[in-house]
């Protein structure tokens, strides 16, 4: 088979996801600051509403991507884990061990609890906040090839009627797994099986069984792409008004939750695993889609280059960017402690955002620089004539 087309809204989107997850942690830390006046509490809401999309649609994106690349049955599966391995994986493990070894405000070198402790942490994606998608979306690869094949022969099986149909009576089923996950981990717990308890229980965050719609959607957009665009073109005006309507609903939610007196302000209702905000989720997958379509279509030359970086940099940016949080939010309570909460966590999105790229950037071109240096000195050694022995 040869090598697919670009999908360039792809990219887009993978920025916004990007985008989204900076933005997700600049308001975790700015919402909850003694004093956050309520309006500012609504905006934060309106804000992580809109940014909550982030890792389903990096979920999306892999099914989508996986299921667009490998159209035909037949994956050597240990071939294809070794390069996901080395894309995923590689990258992965510098990291924790960087933030394994950061502890509060200081370093924790050798690591507190010794080298089972290090290695859970690795394990489990407990070395960060960030960490579990790396350990949840690994899970992804690990299952594709073992299930590739019989998600193509039922996808041949079917028509598109009966193929959409099934797509949506899955959705049901997902919304309503997510409102059954207390009472699986307590079944689970009952088990007394270690394992599997805290696969469901203490980990079941980063359990991909808890997030396999969005492997769902992206497989359909992936083995019949044009299709899903031009459902999207046709019923774009109905997919952005229900994204609104979603939107309006968890926003009431979130502020009816708020207490006045005095004011606290609290976004439990935004968590991913319960059913009304996986509805939400779910709608706002084809409203995001649209979003990069549109951009594609009518976007600038600038921007589209400024996201089509961000998107080919984004997993190390994404993995760079909980350490750089930390200064954007000190550069920005620095130079602008007089503005709103608002703004300021605005401004720390924006600081850290850049400066996460913008060190992907470094890191890929000191690695290819390296692995030039080293294969350049491989090719010399072998041109090198051998010395005769005396």
């Amino acid at each position: 088979m040869g090598k697919p087309a670009r999908i360039t809204e792809l990219e887009y989107l993978r920025a916004f996801a990007f985008l989204a997850v900076v933005l997700q942690h600049a308001i975790g830390h700015y919402a909850y600051i003694p004093g956050t006046p309520l309006a500012d509490g609504v905006l934060l809401g309106i804000l992580l509403l809109l940014a909550k999309f982030a890792v389903p649609a990096f979920i999306f994106i892999t099914g989508l991507l996986l299921f667009y690349r490998y159209r035909e049955s037949g994956i050597p599966y240990f071939t294809f884990l070794r390069k996901r391995g080395k894309d995923i994986l590689l990258p992965y493990l510098p990291w924790a061990l960087l933030y394994a070894s950061i502890d509060g405000d200081g370093w924790d070198w050798p690591w507190s609890g010794g080298w089972y402790a290090l290695g859970l942490k690795l394990l489990t994606g407990k070395a960060s906040y960030h960490l579990w998608y790396v350990v949840m979306i690994f899970q992804c690869y690990l299952l594709f090839p073992l299930f590739h094949r019989a998600v193509l022969r039922l996808d041949r099986m079917l028509t598109d009627r009966l193929r959409l149909a099934l797509v949506f009576g899955l959705g049901v089923i997902y919304v309503w797994l997510t409102g059954q996950i207390s009472a699986i981990q307590d079944w689970t717990a009952s088990l007394g099986i270690p394992a599997v308890s805290a696969f469901f229980g203490e980990y079941g965050d980063r359990n991909v069984l808890y997030f396999y719609y969005y492997l769902v959607m992206g497989a359909f957009a992936g083995l019949h792409l044009d299709r899903f665009r031009g459902l999207l073109r046709h019923y774009r005006n109905g997919v952005l008004g229900l994204f609104g309507a979603m939107l309006l609903w968890m926003l009431y939610r979130i502020v009816n939750h708020f207490e006045l007196a005095p004011l606290s302000i609290q976004y439990n209702d935004t968590f991913l695993l319960q059913p009304r905000m996986a509805l939400m989720l779910i709608v706002s997958m084809p409203a995001m889609y649209l979003a990069a379509l549109t951009l594609d279509e009518g976007a600038s030359a600038f921007w589209k280059k400024m996201l089509t970086l961000t998107g080919a940099y984004s997993y190390v940016a994404y993995l760079a960017h909980a350490l750089l949080l930390t200064p954007a939010i000190v550069i920005s309570d620095k130079l602008l402690p007089a503005l709103s909460p608002t703004l300021r966590t605005v401004t720390a999105f924006a600081l850290c955002s850049l400066l996460s790229v913008a060190l992907a950037c470094v890191i890929r071109s000191a690695s290819a620089a390296l692995l030039r240096r080293i294969s350049a000195g491989r090719q010399e050694a072998v041109r090198k004539p051998r010395t005769p022995s005396a």
